[in-house]
C-alpha cells in the first residue's frame, strides 16, 4: 500500500493554520503516476497545476532541454493559471509520483484562503519567470 504524504508535510504549506490545510484538502485530489507520464504538456491551456507530494519530475522546454529537476512540495503549471497563457514547458515524472492537483477554480482558491501560500507561489513566480544567466 502505496503512504500519501498529508499536505502538512509539505513546505509549500509550512505557515498555514489548521483551518486553512482543512480546506486545502477539500481543494486538491491525490493522484499517483508511474515514471514517464506527462503531467503538464507544453503548449497546454492552463487548466490545472500540481503540487509534487513525493518522486521527481522534469521540466523541460519546447525543445525538449531540461530545465529542471524538482521534488516534493513544488508546485508546477502555476504560471500558466496566473498569467492566463498557455504552458510555456512540459512537465515528466522521473520516477513514480504522487501529486495533489487541481484545477483553476481550486488554484485560485487555495491561494485566496492560504496568504502565506499565495506569498510563495508569487516569489516561486517571479523567480521562474527571471532570465537565466548564462556563461559566455
Amino acid at each position: 500500500m502505496v503512504r500519501i504524504p498529508d499536505v502538512a508535510e509539505l513546505m509549500l504549506f509550512d505557515g498555514c493554520t489548521r483551518g486553512e490545510l482543512a480546506r486545502i484538502r477539500s481543494l486538491v485530489t491525490a493522484v499517483l503516476l508511474p515514471a514517464g507520464e506527462t503531467v503538464i504538456e507544453s503548449g497546454d491551456r492552463p487548466r490545472q497545476f500540481a503540487i509534487i507530494a513525493d518522486g521527481e519530475v522534469v521540466v523541460e522546454d519546447a525543445g525538449g532541454d531540461e530545465l529542471a529537476v524538482l521534488g516534493p512540495g513544488t508546485i508546477v503549471g502555476e504560471l500558466s493559471l496566473l498569467r492566463r497563457e498557455p504552458a510555456g514547458a512540459s512537465v515528466r515524472t522521473l520516477t513514480p509520483v504522487i501529486l495533489y492537483v487541481g484545477n483553476r477554480w481550486e488554484f485560485q482558491t487555495m491561494l485566496e484562503i492560504a496568504p502565506s501560500v499565495d506569498h510563495q507561489v508569487l516569489h516561486l513566480a517571479l523567480d521562474r519567470l527571471r532570465p537565466t544567466r548564462r556563461a559566455s
